[in-house]
């Protein structure tokens, strides 16, 4: 009698060792299967979705950089992902209709354009805000993790001030004359020494007055001024820049940087070109500035 007992407690605790191991084989897909999964329109949001995201959300983009930092659309939405775009404008551009069900939008009321949503990335004020709408739709979708997304966007506006902080540090007395398409807004923000040029001599050298646009640029040669461009600066202007030794096109974005990286290496790239040599000016017109040169 008792070896059968032996035997059937044997059998038991077998049974409960089996149990627990499938319990375990099984507990990582399950958690998988629950983790919120989202696609965005841009890279833009992907790096800010995928902070806020973090470990309880699986974000990808539907749109990819290509070498000059343009977007270029790369797949579609999947079943069982929420869609987020900045504006309906953008949700448009990848031919997500307004209509669908899966479709989020931080702005539904502030269509904003392509070079207005590029600058909104490098813009230290619009940034919180940003990730904040971003937080309140991933939030929304997968409300258990409340607490964990709120966490995570407090250190998102950690890491601005951070970075910011890094910049005032490496370049408190540089003087530059702006012409970026885009990256300028950050530079500007972090550093006083920055100058931007008004809106209306912006486009007045758009439009053609060359001869201002020339006198300008002599104007911050002979300052002493970096003249700073990045892969949106115009190309009527980053013509004529290219006459003039004292400048730098900072580099693109890359598909799977990390941000915050990216924009603490803006200011690397302008501390290490105010140390470098002054490069010499190509002879004639009409050459095109290489990236970091």
């Amino acid at each position: 009698m008792e070896a059968g007992r032996r035997a059937r407690r044997a059998i038991l605790a077998l049974r409960a060792a089996l149990l627990l191991l499938l319990i375990s084989a099984n507990a990582g897909p399950c958690a998988a299967a629950q983790q919120l999964r989202a696609a965005v329109a841009s890279p833009w949001l992907l790096e800010v979705a995928s902070f806020i995201g973090g470990k309880q959300a699986s974000v990808r983009a539907l749109a990819v950089w290509n070498d000059a930092g343009v977007e270029v659309p790369s797949s579609r939405p999947r079943a069982g992902e929420i869609i987020i775009a900045f504006d309906a404008q953008e949700a448009a551009t990848l031919k997500i209709a307004s209509g669908n069900k899966k479709l989020r939008i931080l702005y539904p009321k502030l269509p904003l354009g392509e070079e207005k949503r590029r600058a909104a990335f490098f813009d230290p004020a619009m940034l919180p805000f940003i990730a904040q709408e971003t937080m309140k739709i991933i939030a929304g979708a997968d409300g258990k993790n409340y607490s964990y997304y709120q966490r995570r966007l407090a250190e998102f506006q950690s890491r601005i001030d951070s970075a910011m902080g890094v910049g005032r540090h490496l370049l408190a007395n540089a003087k530059m004359l702006d012409l970026t398409g885009a990256q300028g807004g950050w530079v500007r923000s972090s550093l006083p020494g920055v100058v931007r040029p008004p809106d209306e001599v912006w486009r007045g050298w758009l439009n053609g007055d060359a001869a201002a646009l020339s006198a300008a640029l002599d104007e911050a040669e002979r300052r002493g001024w970096l003249l700073l461009l990045d892969p949106w600066t115009p190309q009527t202007i980053r013509y004529a820049a290219v006459a003039h030794a004292n400048r730098l096109t900072l580099a693109a974005p890359q598909n799977g940087m990390d941000y915050f990286v990216f924009l603490h290496d803006i200011f690397t790239q302008i501390e290490k070109r105010l140390k470098a040599p002054a490069q010499s000016a190509p002879q004639g017109k009409n050459k095109r500035v290489g990236s970091g040169k």
